[in-house]
């Protein structure tokens, strides 16, 4: 089996704590470039990783002979990244958010479609053990029709990279709504085929500027020769309300900061039964089914494997590659995250509701 040769554009705290590692584990495939603006972290990630070769120019490493980019870059370059390296002939896993707004989700899919080269969203959710069980529940009609859905991730003091390109609109494109809010919709519409949202208002606040904490993200080992370029210009807590073409809504809120109790929950509202994920980091607190069984309301816990969600979104995509397999993200899955974050900041920013023409 010839060794699948792999680049990573990018060296902070995904890169070192996912995407590396994964592909360290993964049968077949080497690391061979990684590449970074910031040079003191090119060489440590590099040294610690024995990855051969270095370039502080991620178009330059496009030149080398890779079959797969990961991207693990500052948002804002996400699409531009996904684009050249799939017409430098690369297949590209890339780091979430994959697009900022509808134009770029048009422009990085037309790349894939016209070089012919794979394209996935590094969106670890999909790969978890709730995702493996609950989807085909729901295809199967398990939980009848889905018509509501809410999602939250909070944190009380969890602001990342602060000063950093993390706390930059201009890089990021967003605050906890683009971080950690994503992966929260997108677990939603890929589990249940949600499509075509038609209407959304939102709402941002940005009451912690002042005296706001770093969150410890990302880690001390990933930050060497960072360089800080400004305060806060995102808002620490966003929410929205979602009405999709069909009539299912959803309500979402994300968090970096805020007087309230940290975690994330899910829930999930049928018409036969209904779902309650709460943080999949608390044991203690299972998913749980609430449904009916001749006219007695009944609980159920499902057994919920235990996965690897970055492990196993690695090795689907080296599949993908490997074996001409369709990624499991899709261009119209991609649009509908994307016009819900974008819509949920464009409300919040006049005021008014934002109205999509399906």
């Amino acid at each position: 089996m010839k060794k699948l040769k792999v680049g990573v554009i990018g060296a902070g705290g995904i890169a070192q704590h996912a995407h590396i590692p994964s592909y360290k584990k993964a049968e077949g495939v080497e690391i061979v470039a990684i590449s970074d603006i910031n040079r003191d972290k090119l060489e440590s990630a590099a040294a610690k990783f024995k990855i051969p070769k270095t370039f502080t120019g991620w178009e330059k490493m496009l030149e080398e002979e890779l079959d797969i980019v990961s991207i693990c870059s500052p948002n804002a370059f996400h699409a531009e990244q996904s684009v050249k390296a799939m017409k430098a002939g690369k297949n590209v896993l890339c780091e979430k958010p994959l697009c900022l707004n509808e134009k770029e989700v048009e422009k990085v899919f037309a790349a894939a479609e016209e070089t012919g080269k794979k394209f996935m969203g590094a969106m670890p959710r999909r790969f978890s053990g709730e995702s493996a069980v609950l989807k085909e529940m729901i295809q199967n009609g398990y939980f009848g029709e889905i018509y509501y859905m809410k999602a939250s991730y909070l944190r009380r003091r969890g602001i990342p990279g602060l000063g950093t390109w993390f706390t930059s609109k201009k890089l990021a494109g967003g605050g906890p709504m683009m971080d950690i809010g994503v992966h929260a919709i997108d677990f939603l519409v890929f589990i249940t085929g949600v499509s075509k949202p038609e209407l959304v208002t939102g709402a941002a606040y940005s009451k912690f500027r002042d005296r706001a904490t770093d969150g410890g993200w990302p880690p001390a080992d990933t930050r060497i020769g960072n360089g800080f370029i400004g305060d806060m210009d995102v808002e620490e807590l966003a929410s929205g309300f979602v009405r999709f073409a069909d009539g299912t809504a959803l309500f979402v809120e994300a968090g970096w900061a805020g007087n309230v109790e940290a975690g994330s929950k899910i829930s999930i509202l049928g018409t036969k039964a209904g779902i309650q994920m709460p943080d999949p980091e608390d044991p203690k607190n299972p998913v749980r089914i609430y449904g009916e069984r001749k006219g007695i309301l009944e609980d159920v816990l499902p057994v919920i494997p235990k996965k690897e969600p970055f492990q196993e979104e690695v090795n689907h995509f080296i599949d993908c590659v490997r074996n001409n397999k369709q990624p499991a993200t899709r261009k119209e899955e991609i649009l509908t995250v994307t016009r819900i974050i974008a819509g949920i900041y464009e409300s919040a920013g006049t005021g008014r509701p934002v109205i999509y023409k399906n």
